[in-house]
Parts: structure tokens; sequence; C-alpha cells
């Protein structure tokens, strides 16, 4: 056989010198067969070797390579193998000698096989009929603090348009107080919403599409009439239009830093650059983000009310007449305490506490640590009995009180001493 250099030669004096095959054959001392085939060939043949080539160092770890990255391909995204990580348990576990450039260089070829081509399908969306949901974390320096808030964001997938918002948590009453003011400002309900598996919607991911759905998000969800559609796991890919979205709402929205004394106003500032957004082209269309919501608006499932955008929460009533809600205590009139059955519905801005069924208190929410949230006048009926308590109870204390509570103070002392 032939070496590919000793073809390329033939090639070259034959095609570009001129030489005959009766020529060539006398001069290279071949056969003018042999010198016809090389011609005859539209390609030069690679070099192949007879046998592969071992690397004595790598080759007896590679199944256990193997192994430990087949295993990792069911673990969570953060708790799988780095190349790093797999040449420290070799040379723990199985003495390897190899360096650690060794083992990233099987791992990267090892994964280059496996991968799929990336590849994707372009894709069309009805008016009304589908958005997108994601949040993300972000920082504002709130009253000179920095401090980590949630982004929510939802897009329409036929027109692109945006809302975007932020709220102090994640918790499933901010879920659900975004996706009411994401309908008022749409004016409407896209009738299928698609959503990563968060906690906050998803209790628990069955075979395939299904779901066990948290009983409080069908609630909701049922109330607003929208189908829920769930991401496989790890496969954020699944609702890639609002995943950009968080990313330019962070970059283009929120760079610089915000610096604001409140929530509502950088809420303000992001439903402004909402508005904006609309001037933006539609990809692949010579429609603005405005003029194809327009459109889609008119498809989209009507606003038949309010749901309560509330977290129910089972409490106690104390014996000072408080109840705890995460890190701190909010007050209920006295004749409640020592009550087991309580419950709290949590608000993003406010908590309300109900016992046999009705409202017996209502607070601003805080979302300080360790703190307690009294309303005088749950504690009247009992400092009227116990006067002399009225100078060092915390809740007189705490109190801005108007001068009323002064002429009620003077008559306790002077009916009950």
């Amino acid at each position: 056989m032939l070496k590919m250099a000793n073809i390329e030669l033939i090639r070259k004096l034959h095609f570009k010198e001129g030489r005959s095959i009766r020529q060539l054959a006398k001069d290279l001392t071949l056969s003018r067969q042999t010198i016809r085939k090389a011609l005859q060939q539209n390609e030069i043949p690679t070099y192949q070797r007879s046998k592969p080539v071992t690397n004595p160092v790598i080759d007896p770890v590679k199944p256990i390579i193997i192994r430990w990255l087949t295993d990792d391909e069911t673990a969570p995204l953060k708790q799988r193998h780095r190349a790093a990580q797999i040449h420290r348990r070799l040379v723990k576990e199985y003495g390897f000698k190899g360096g650690e450039s060794t083992v990233r260089r099987f791992v990267r070829q090892y994964k280059q096989l496996k991968e799929t081509p990336n590849s994707s399908i372009p894709l069309e969306f009805d008016t009304g009929e589908f958005a997108q949901f994601d949040c993300g974390e972000i920082i504002v320096l709130l009253n000179g603090i920095e401090t980590k808030v949630m982004l929510f964001c939802m897009r329409l997938l036929y027109s692109r348009k945006i809302f975007v918002k932020v709220f102090q948590h994640q918790r499933q009453e901010a879920l659900f107080q975004g996706h009411a003011d994401a309908f008022d400002y749409f004016g409407g309900v896209p009738k299928t919403i698609v959503y990563d598996n968060m906690k906050t919607a998803v209790k628990k991911v069955l075979e395939g599409t299904k779901r066990e759905e948290q009983e409080a998000f069908i609630q909701f969800r049922s109330y607003y009439l929208f189908d829920a559609q769930f991401c496989a796991p790890a496969k954020g890919n699944e609702k890639g239009q609002v995943e950009k979205l968080v990313q330019t709402a962070r970059a283009q929205f929120l760079v610089p830093v915000p610096q604001v004394s409140d929530l509502q106003v950088l809420n303000h500032y992001l439903l402004e650059q909402c508005d904006a957004y609309e001037e933006t082209y539609v990809p692949k269309t010579k429609e603005q983000v405005g003029e194809r919501f327009l459109q889609e608006k008119q498809q989209l499932l009507p606003i038949i009310g309010t749901h309560p955008c509330a977290r129910k929460v089972r409490a106690s009533v104390n014996s000072l007449s408080l109840v705890n809600f995460e890190t701190n205590a909010y007050s209920v009139p006295t004749r409640y305490a020592g009550r087991k059955d309580a419950q709290i519905n949590a608000y993003v801005n406010h908590i309300e506490i109900n016992i046999d069924g009705n409202c017996v208190a209502k607070h601003e929410r805080s979302y300080e640590k360790l703190q307690e949230i009294f309303e005088v006048d749950h504690y009247l009926d009992e400092l009227e009995r116990k006067p002399r308590a009225i100078q060092h109870a915390r809740p007189v204390r705490r109190a801005n009180l108007p001068p009323s509570y002064q002429e009620f103070y003077k008559r306790s002392l002077s009916k009950y001493g």
C-alpha cells in the first residue's frame, strides 16, 4: 500500500509537471497499475494508526471516571463532579499518579462525546396563548443598607410585552401578588404560563410532564383560569424568553445598583421601563412590542376579580396576646390570649390574624428581625383593669399616643386606683 506522501508526489508530478504514467513508473520503480490507482484517488487518505494509542496512566481509571460522571447525571447540577475533584478522589482512593491536566483532558473528551450538538427550532406563538415566568435575585441599597431582593419577571410570548417588579422575598405571597399585578398591567390573563419547578408552585415532580402542585397555587390559578406548564427538571432553556428578560432587566434597568428609600419608588421606575420597552422591535419582524401587544391584549382572558394574595399559616396566641410569625410577634386583643386556633394571612405588605373566621388584628408587615409590633388598642381592656401597669407597659411606651389616651389613663386610675 502506498504511503500518502508517495501518492501526493505522484499526483504532483503528473498533474503539475506533466509526467506520463510510463515515465513515473520508470522513475519511481512502480507498476503502471499502481501509478494509475494513485492518480484516480479523489482524496488523499489520512494516516491511520494500526493500533489505538494507549495511555498507561489514565487508562486503568477511565471506567471509574465514567462511572462517577454517569452517576452525576441524576445528581443536582451544583453537586456534580468537576475534573479537579475527580483528580483528588483518584489520588486519595486509588493512588493515582497522573496530573490533574490528564484527568481534565479525559473528562473534556468524554463530555464532548456525550454532548448532543446544540440546535434549536424556530417557535411561533398565538396571541394571548402563552407567557413565561421567572425570577432572580438582585442587590439594592435600601435606606443605605445593601439588601437582597427578588426580581419578578413575566413576558407574553407573542408580543414580547414585559412586566418586572421587585419584592422583599420569593415566598408564595410575593409570587401571587406579582401575578396579580402583572395581570392588571397587561389588562388580562394569558391562557398558559410556563414555569420552572419552583417549590412555591410544585410540591413534587412526577413522571414526564406531570406535577403535584401546591394546593394554594392550584386555587390561585383556578381563580384566574390559566393553565400552568412546567419545564423539565434542569431545563430552564424551555422558558428562554423570560430568562433573557431577567438578564436584560438586571443589565439595563438595574445598573448601577439602585439606591432607594422604598421599594415602591424602585417599582415605579421599573414600570416606566416596561412602558418604554414597547418601542423595542420584536425579533424577525418589523413590528414593535407595543404594536403587537395591542393585538395580543384583545385575546387575553378577562380578569374576573381579585384573589387574596396571601399565604396562610396556623398560629397560637401567647399569654402576652402576641402571635409569632417568622421572626416577629404581632398583637391581638387580650381576650384572645391563649387561643391555639389562630390563622395568619400573610400578604406582601401586611398580615391579618383571623380567629373564629373573623379578622381580629391587622398589622403592617415587618421585614426586620425580632420585632414586637403592638396595637395599643388591643390592650385597653386589660390596662383599664390594671392601670398601674400603664407606666411600664411596652405597648404604651412604644406608642406615640394622642392626648385622649392620657384622659383614659387618668379615668382608669380614679376608677381602679
